[in-house]
């Protein structure tokens, strides 16, 4: 199996740190990736959902989480990751197709817990890193 140098996260996957307590930058780094990319829209859905009035209180947190730590590793905070926030603030397109195109265009992993992206970007011979067990990222074969 050839790993991917870049990796393009989805908005789910930036739930994890929240809902599992996942170093995820710290696990993909693990994986061998070296490039961390964040769609600008994953970062503004993390933005409606942060807003959103029928969210619960875990999920809002779970979101703002997701959405400090992307600022954070994008700006050099931490010194680990590197880390880039790609796309225009108006994108409208739907982020999943927008996620496999990008992955496509730029031979990148794409790092989501969705199931039906999974199996899309499987169909589509792109790679894919997913939770396992609760505790730690792994690589499609």
């Amino acid at each position: 199996m050839v790993l991917r140098k870049s990796v393009i996260v989805d908005t789910n996957a930036l739930f994890i740190p929240r809902e599992f307590g996942v170093d995820i930058f710290h696990e993909l780094e693990r994986l061998g990736y070296s490039h961390i990319i964040v769609p600008k829209a994953v970062l503004n859905e993390l933005e409606v959902l942060m807003q959103k009035p029928g969210l619960k209180g875990k999920e809002k947190l779970a979101a703002k989480i997701g959405y400090s730590l992307v600022l954070k590793y994008a700006s050099g905070g931490s010194g680990r990751c590197n880390v880039s926030i790609v796309g225009g603030k108006d994108e409208n397109r739907d982020t999943d197709r927008l996620i496999a195109g990008l992955a496509a265009k730029l031979d990148a992993a794409v790092f989501t817990i969705d199931d039906d992206l999974k199996q899309e970007l499987t169909h589509a011979g792109i790679q894919t890193v997913y939770l396992r067990g609760r505790n730690r990222l792994e690589v499609s074969e």
